[in-house]
This record gives C-alpha cells, structure tokens and sequence, in this order.
C-alpha cells in the first residue's frame, strides 16, 4: 500500500478545497521511479486567450517521491526528474509549483536541488514504536495532568475502525463549524468512505452520553494521520482534543502503530496557539518541515507577472 499522500484518490478529495484538479506525473527511469501528485489549477490571467496553470499539494504533505533507487543515485535521479518534468510543464502551460513536502519521508532533502527550498518549522508526532509507554514518555506533564482532569470529571474515548459510514461526523461537523468557516462539504466525507474506509479510523470524545468531539483519521503504512478535529466549543473546560489524543495513543500502541502525525485541520474558534498544543504529545518526536517553489516556464511567468502589475487580465501579445 502506498503512502497517503501519494494515492491520487486521496488528492482528488481536494479538488474543491484548491480550486483544481488532481493529477499525477510518474516518471520511470533506469535509476528508480518518481512519482508526483499535484492539484492544477488555472492562473486567472490569459496570454493571447490561453489559459495556464499553477501546481500545488493536494493536502497537507506530498511532493514527488522517489522508490526503487539507491541513496547514492537519488540526486541524479532527481535531477533527470526535474528535466523530464519542465519538458512535462511546458507542454502542459504549467508556469510554477508550490510543494509542501512530506516531512517523514524526507522527499525535500531528495529534491533540494530542484526547489528552492524553505524551512518552515517543525511537525510532531506521537513515537508509538520506541516507547513502551507512550503516553508516559512523549505527553509533557501538562498535557497528563490536563488529561487526568478530563478522566476523573468522566470524559471517555471512543474508537471505531473502518467506520460503516461517516454520517454522524459530517453532522458533528455542520453544527459546530460556521457555514463560513467549512472547508467539506457532504459529498468529501462521502468519498472518504467509499475510497478509504479501511483506513479510517473514527475518534470521539464522550461526556455523560454526549459527543463533545469528534476526529477523521486515517492508517496508512504504519503511521496514523490525523486528517479533521472538531469540538464542541462549551465543552471545551474538558479537553476533548487531548482525551482524543490519548485515546489514539493507546489504540495505535494496542494495535502496534509506528507514529501518530499531526496533519489536520483542527476546527477550534477558541485554539490560539497550534504549535504549543501540538507539541503536548511530542516531547521527543518531531520532523523538519519545508515548502519548495520552482518556476517552470521563466518566460511565461515573467510575463503573467507584467501583466498582473498592470491590472490585466488578458493579453494578446508576447511583445
């Protein structure tokens, strides 16, 4: 099974939330295999009536990903990748790209001549395969003393495997996310039943018989990502998020996971700093995390980019 983030039908999920369409690039070489997964979506300016286009990541992580290769041939692989893939551009109107790459796979550091890279900051995860007590060793003390809290006011955990539907969360969802505020529509959770419900796992957060939280997560290759949280915010005095959290951590443990990762969206008015919370359940597991951008077709972009100084939305002359 490959990895999320390289499954095309995980990038059609997000055709809508980018405004494109999912498509892939694989190139085959006598050095290895590099597969490419990418939204396109269309440049609002015309040159002579022709419309081009912009790449970026399907989700969270991606950008081309190499297999069948020895380390030492993966820069030269790269680098033929990169050729074969501006010829794939130009012909395709394609003027530049922006990747996230995926932090555990490590692809930026494969392609790091390729793009010009960006270090972001860090990503965290939750190491279920070197501790024998996870929840001990990577939860700060906060975070255990936050989570006691919960248990003894009575909030419990639930989990579902490869749930029969995902109708009670698409609900969960449109009550407690402003209309505004909603990325996914009924027919997104709907896909990710039919595409990927083996690898879906369901976690809530439960209170005297009530939902107060609710999270989409998915199994692929020994990590679980997770993909969507959502809170009842009057619950919120009761940590739904961090009893989900250790609710997956023992689950994933039980169930001999690697790691847990951070890849959501987590659906919180009141969450203000993401990068503290997160960082509760990964005392000693973390991954650089870096964006690459690369221009395709320098003489198409330097155009586009005239004429969007100049307040136009099409031309038809490259003089």
């Amino acid at each position: 099974m490959e990895d999320l983030y390289v499954d095309q039908n995980f990038g059609r999920l997000h055709e809508a939330i980018e405004h494109g369409t999912c498509e892939v690039f694989d190139f085959f070489h006598a050095l290895g295999t590099v597969k490419h997964v990418f939204i396109k979506r269309e440049i609002p300016i015309k040159i002579c009536g022709k419309t081009f286009y912009e790449l970026v990541t399907s989700c969270a992580y991606g950008g081309p990903m190499i297999t069948g290769c020895k380390e030492s041939d993966k820069r030269r692989l790269a680098y033929e990748f990169a050729l074969a893939f501006e010829r794939y551009c130009k012909e395709h109107r394609i003027v530049w790209e922006y990747v996230r790459f995926h932090p555990v796979k490590g692809n930026a550091e494969d392609f790091a001549e390729c793009y010009d890279l960006h270090y972001i900051g860090q990503t965290f995860g939750t190491n279920l395969q070197v501790f024998t007590d996870p929840v001990q060793e990577e939860f700060t003390d906060s975070a255990k003393r936050t989570i006691w809290k919960a248990v003894e006011a009575g909030v419990e955990y639930k989990i579902t495997e490869k749930p029969k539907n995902l109708h009670h969360l698409y609900q969960f969802y449109s009550t407690f996310v402003g209309k505004r505020e909603r990325k996914f529509k009924a027919d997104y959770f709907s896909e990710c039943e039919r595409s990927f419900g083996p690898q879906i796992v369901l976690v809530e957060a439960v209170y005297k018989g009530q939902v107060i939280g609710m999270g989409l997560n998915f199994l692929s290759n020994g990590v679980l990502y997770t993909h969507l949280s959502v809170m009842d915010s009057s619950f919120n005095h009761l940590s739904p998020e961090h009893i989900m959290h250790f609710g997956l951590t023992l689950w994933g443990k039980e169930k001999g996971v690697d790691l847990i990762l951070d890849g959501s969206w987590l659906v919180d008015p009141e969450a203000s700093d993401m990068h503290t919370f997160k960082k509760q359940f990964s005392q000693h597991t973390s991954f650089d995390y870096y964006i690459g951008q690369r221009v395709w077709d320098e003489g198409v972009y330097r155009k586009l980019c005239d004429v969007a100084e100049n307040g136009e939305t099409d031309v038809y002359s490259f003089a």
